[in-house]
């Protein structure tokens, strides 16, 4: 483990940079709203908040997208906005329970991270890594047309991309089904 984070330790920081300028655009984004959005965001989360996580297709969706875009490099800018929009999702998920919830919203807030963010956000950053190697070579194989080093690192890139998708398309059925037992057994 400790020879991936110093091989891509560059990579690992950017990504880093990323997560926490999204989140604090998060933060500040819901302290921007107008105390009505405020208060109809509260009310929501203490009448109807639903414990089922349900991004089966929203992530299985725009995570295709970006893997098909990543062979015309559209790929790589789109899927650095989407760990930079999750980022942001996440701060203004934070403000969203603390003003609901007020302390008690922070506990809330690190259970629903942990369970249902937490292994997606890393799996997101191993997949965001595939989608710019995929670019790279993309780039390689371009200029190098009869390069068959770079052609198998492709399919490789691919391949690790597609189990990801995957990976996390399990991962959501599993949380949509798990997740309501696990917030319904904790006292909030």
């Amino acid at each position: 483990m400790l020879k991936y984070f110093g091989k891509h330790k560059k990579y690992l920081l950017f990504v880093l940079i990323v997560l926490i300028i999204g989140f604090s655009f998060g933060l500040i984004y819901f302290l921007m709203q107008n105390s009505d959005i405020k208060n109809t965001i509260i009310n929501s989360l203490n009448n109807s908040f639903s414990y089922e996580y349900n991004a089966i297709l929203k992530d299985l969706i725009i995570m295709s997208i970006i893997l098909v875009l990543s062979f015309f490099f559209i790929g790589i800018p789109l899927g650095i906005f989407y760990l930079f929009y999750e980022s942001l999702s996440l701060g203004f998920m934070l403000m969203s329970f603390l003003f609901t919830y007020s302390f008690k919203g922070i506990f809330i807030f690190l259970m629903y991270f942990t369970i249902n963010k937490l292994l997606f956000l890393i799996l997101l950053i191993f997949y965001i890594q595939k989608i710019i190697n995929i670019g790279r070579l993309v780039i390689g194989f371009i200029i190098y047309k009869k390069d068959n080093l770079i052609k198998d690192k492709l399919i490789t890139n691919f391949i690790k991309a597609l189990y990801i998708i995957i990976f996390v398309l399990i991962l959501n059925i599993v949380l949509y089904f798990v997740t309501p037992f696990i917030f319904k057994a904790l006292p909030i």
